[in-house]
């Protein structure tokens, strides 16, 4: 049997922006997912026959990486699915890193390759981002620039990225989930459209990559006013992007006002969370919860992706 344990990952300034080559500051978090995988007599998740809709990131995995027996495969998460939390690729990173550790082909940059082109495949676009996140754990930065001491870069459809380790300090980090799914391909089309036929929404895109970089050295300095600060510009436009929503708004203006430096949605929109940054977290939780909003406390995980044999 092989087991793997991939973190979650909230987006602390950059979604949608990534699309489009700009930076994104993303971060892993203490949510976790872990993927069991042993030999069987037929494919199975969680005693299941495995179905290619039900199960689309499993099934992608396997048919990618591996071509031998069939497999018995169990998952539990942390995460809700379709919740901005990267619940898709943590589950897609756990998948990949115990089918290549089968193979004896295990590497962080291999593990990362392989789940963002299943990521891809399945919600027929995306970044690199999440699965980067999930894979590294910390704190990353993906950009289209390239700089030194970048630990992969990955190209898809035109497109190039790389991927930047971003030291982080210990930071409490409450999350809000509004209890709607996020439908990350149609937020990605739906601001896409926006971006493709109004040159003002491209210059919001070109904002959000000023905020980012502001932000990078504001967590690098552990300056969480000043990040709260850019946390919110990055929501202002987010909300104009259409990318947030009314229960979205309502969880970022009950953070606030409960004392976080700054609240903003993770993820593509539409529903999902709300991340919040705070010292007190307990505090916030409980404002979120008590506008019926699901709340987790959260920090920082460390380490990314971890197999067992």
């Amino acid at each position: 049997m092989v087991v793997a344990i991939s973190p979650g990952k909230v987006i602390l300034l950059g979604e949608h922006g990534v699309i489009y080559g700009k930076p994104c500051l993303s971060m892993a978090i203490s949510l976790k997912v872990a993927v069991s995988m042993e030999r069987g007599y037929e494919y199975k998740v969680n005693d299941e026959t495995m179905d290619e809709r039900k199960h689309s990131y499993i099934s992608k995995a396997i048919e990618r990486i591996w071509h031998a027996f069939p497999l018995s495969i169990n998952t539990f998460s942390q995460i809700p699915s379709a919740s901005g939390l990267g619940s898709s690729a943590a589950i897609t990173t756990a998948c990949i890193a115990c089918l290549l550790s089968m193979k004896g082909e295990f590497s962080l940059e291999n593990v990362a390759r392989n789940s963002f082109e299943v990521e891809y495949e399945v919600q027929k676009g995306a970044s690199p981002n999440d699965t980067s996140a999930c894979t590294y754990g910390n704190a990353i930065l993906t950009w289209e620039k390239k700089e030194e001491g970048y630990l992969w870069s990955i190209e898809k459809g035109g497109k190039k990225w790389y991927v930047y380790p971003i030291k982080a300090p210990e930071m409490n980090i409450v999350i809000g989930h509004t209890g709607i799914k996020s439908k990350t391909p149609l937020l990605i089309k739906k601001v896409g459209k926006f971006v493709e036929y109004s040159s003002f929404a491209k210059e919001l895109i070109g904002e959000i990559e000023t905020l980012v970089i502001e932000g990078k050295k504001a967590l690098e300095e552990k300056d969480f006013v000043k990040l709260g600060e850019i946390m919110n510009k990055n929501q202002k436009i987010l909300y104009t992007l259409g990318a947030s929503s009314k229960e979205i708004e309502k969880l970022v203006s009950v953070a606030i006002k409960a004392g976080a430096y700054g609240a903003k949605l993770t993820g593509a929109g539409g529903g999902g969370s709300i991340i919040a940054l705070t010292d007190s977290p307990e505090k916030v939780a409980r404002a979120i919860e008590n506008r019926k909003g699901k709340a987790y406390i959260t920090s920082i995980a460390k380490e990314g992706i971890k197999v067992w044999k």
